[in-house]
């Protein structure tokens, strides 16, 4: 007797492997962050730690906004993951460009600081952390219109997807302010804080746009069977 076809999506791969892989790959791009400091203080020969910490504060302080910023990153990456069970191989495509942007980012932190943090240097930092929250609103994205990925009796909060387009926002303006102010550097990071004040006026215009290509799937999904 010939067994009944698996469904098509109970035969989509479970998201736990490639979960669990990605953890691996935030935890080694954090622990890059601390290499150039390390390799400092190797060469500061008998500097005491007050004048080490003065000579290299530019360094401590990209090292510091970085390391947040990638827990963030990771945070908001494990509030979405944890309510996804399985992947289609285009999450899956997203999730490692996601890696990319991740891994990415400990590189464009040297650089920052790099001859004593050149404008353009601190224009690639800025840059190359939007490249985060961009890619992470794109992965909200998709699953919001794979609901058969999402776990069963769970949904995705559309504040999330919020979050990352407003700090996409946010960091686009800071670097609008680094290329018009080149002496300013850093200091166009401390906008930021005003993400949280963006994501909550834009909430819940974001989900009203996402929720209507997924109410549209749902119809034609829930008129399939009609059909036949």
């Amino acid at each position: 007797m010939q067994q009944p076809a698996m469904p098509v999506d109970d035969a989509r791969p479970s998201a736990e492997r490639m979960v669990f892989f990605t953890d691996a790959v935030v935890a080694i791009a954090m622990t890059l962050l601390i290499l150039p400091l390390m390799e400092s203080v190797s060469e500061g020969g008998e500097r005491s730690a007050a004048g080490w910490a003065a000579e290299h504060a530019d360094q401590l302080l990209a090292f510091l906004i970085s390391f947040a910023l990638v827990g963030t990153f990771w945070r908001w990456h494990h509030a979405l993951y944890e309510r996804v069970e399985r992947y289609t191989p285009a999450l899956m495509r997203l999730n490692f460009l996601w890696m990319l942007a991740i891994v990415w980012l400990p590189v464009a932190t040297a650089l920052s600081t790099a001859d004593g943090g050149d404008a353009s240097n601190v224009i690639v930092y800025v840059a190359s952390i939007a490249a985060i929250p961009f890619v992470s609103a794109i992965i909200h994205l998709h699953v919001l219109r794979h609901p058969a990925l999402v776990r069963e009796g769970m949904t995705i909060d559309h504040r999330g997807l919020a979050a990352n387009v407003s700090l996409v926002l946010v960091l686009g303006v800071a670097l609008a302010i680094a290329l018009l102010l080149p002496d300013v550097g850093y200091l166009a990071l401390l906008i930021t804080f005003a993400t949280r004040f963006v994501s909550m006026a834009l909430h819940r215009p974001i989900e009203r746009l996402a929720a209507g290509p997924a109410r549209a799937r749902g119809a034609a999904d829930g008129a399939a069977p009609d059909a036949g």
